[in-house]
Formats: C-alpha cells, structure tokens, sequence
C-alpha cells in the first residue's frame, strides 16, 4: 500500500521517540560524536473496551519490524545541512529491541543545530510484510485465540526537534524509539475482536487483505498520538 504524503504524519504515531546526550570520556574521533539506536516493543496487555477486566485483553509479545533506511539530519544556525545516512535492510526485534545489524556506533559530527530530524523508512520492496506483530486475544469468556498483524508498506516516520541544541566533542547520542501497539488497537474493541475471521491456522490476521475493516481502524488510531517529543 502507497499512502500519499499527507497521509504519512499519521503513522508517526506508531513511534515514540527521544534524544539523550550523554557525556564520555575521549573519543578517538574527537570531531564526532555516537550515534546509538534504542527500540522498544510495548509487550503490555491492552485492556480491549467492552467487558470485564479479568478479559477482553489483547497482548503482543513477538514480532520483527523491518527497515530498509535510517536518516539524521541536522540543520547549523548558519543553514547549513548536515545530514547521516544508513541505507541498508535492518531487523528490529519486537520483543528485546535487538537489531540486526547492530546500530549502535553511527557517527554523527559535532556542532550547534537549529534542528534535528530522524527518519525511519519501513522496506517495502516485495510483498513480504515490513510490521509482523503476534500476540494473543483474551475474549469474555476467557478464551485466548492467537492473533498476528501484519503491516506492509515503505512508510516513512518522522520527528524532529527544533531549537538551539549542541553537541558537543565525545557526546554519545541515543535515539530511543518505542513501537506501541497499544495506541495502534486503541479504536478496537471486544465485538469486533470477537468478530472477526480466523485462518486455516486459527489466528486472527489483521491485515490489509485481511479482517481489512480492523485494520483501517488500527490505521486511523494512529491518528490519536500525533505529538511526538523530543528531548535533550
């Protein structure tokens, strides 16, 4: 699926991102400083409108999120643009944040910014889905069917910070992203859970070809967050 470009700002809600500076000791690039990436998958249970609270709960607890590009730009108060580019097919692990490769010594030089930005660019380039989360459905009644959403598209998310920030020589920057479907599903209730088709499999697939009025929901609830903060 290619959303147009107004459409994009909505799936910037699937992240919450942040910016830490943390102090070091020497670098051997001391005209650099390290760009680390940190993800995190919210694995909590999410209480499902429509019943009681000892059910109704839809948790995800596996899944692979696939990127194909990760970019840092940054623009000096003279207007220059400084700008770091990982074009390469990267795994983030859902459960543990794990990437594969490992993306925890980027560089990016030193300076004062007016703004910073980071854009994260989902693979697209097959059919083969570029979200896949699983989890489980607990309905009223206390029964747990499987369920595994699956998202496929070269969306691009993106947030930045503007205002005057510094980084300084032997900075260690770490970019901290959490993917949470909790406000994904957050316009899903139990009926419609409840309701909707299982494969040959007995899981419940939320997907654009399947249980596809779930999944436009899950799309428009991406709308909900669409402040992302930044901070220094």
């Amino acid at each position: 699926m290619k959303q147009t470009m107004k459409q994009l700002t909505k799936y910037a809600a699937m992240l919450m991102l942040a910016f830490t500076l943390v102090s070091c000791g020497d670098d051997d690039e001391p005209s650099n400083a390290t760009v680390s990436m940190s993800f995190t998958g919210n694995s909590s249970a999410i209480n499902v409108p429509g019943g009681r609270i000892a059910a109704n709960t839809l948790q995800f607890t596996s899944g692979t999120i696939r990127l194909r590009q990760i970019q840092f730009q940054a623009e000096t108060d003279e207007g220059d643009s400084i700008e770091v580019d990982l074009e390469q097919i990267v795994d983030i692990d859902f459960a543990t944040g794990a990437t594969t490769p490992d993306l925890s010594d980027l560089v990016f030089p030193i300076g004062t910014y007016a703004e910073v930005e980071v854009e994260l660019e989902l693979q697209d380039e097959n059919n083969n889905p570029s979200v896949v989360i699983e989890g489980t459905f607990t309905d009223a009644n206390d029964e747990t069917h499987p369920i595994r959403f699956e998202f496929n598209s070269g969306e691009t998310f993106e947030v930045e910070k503007e205002g005057r920030i510094v980084i300084g020589e032997g900075a260690s920057v770490l970019a901290e992203v959490t993917f949470d479907p909790a406000v994904w599903f957050t316009g899903v209730t139990r009926d419609e859970l409840s309701a909707a088709i299982k494969n040959n499999d007995g899981v419940i697939v939320i997907s654009e070809t399947s249980n596809a009025e779930i999944f436009d929901i899950v799309a428009d609830g991406l709308d909900l967050a669409t402040e992302v903060e930044i901070t220094l």
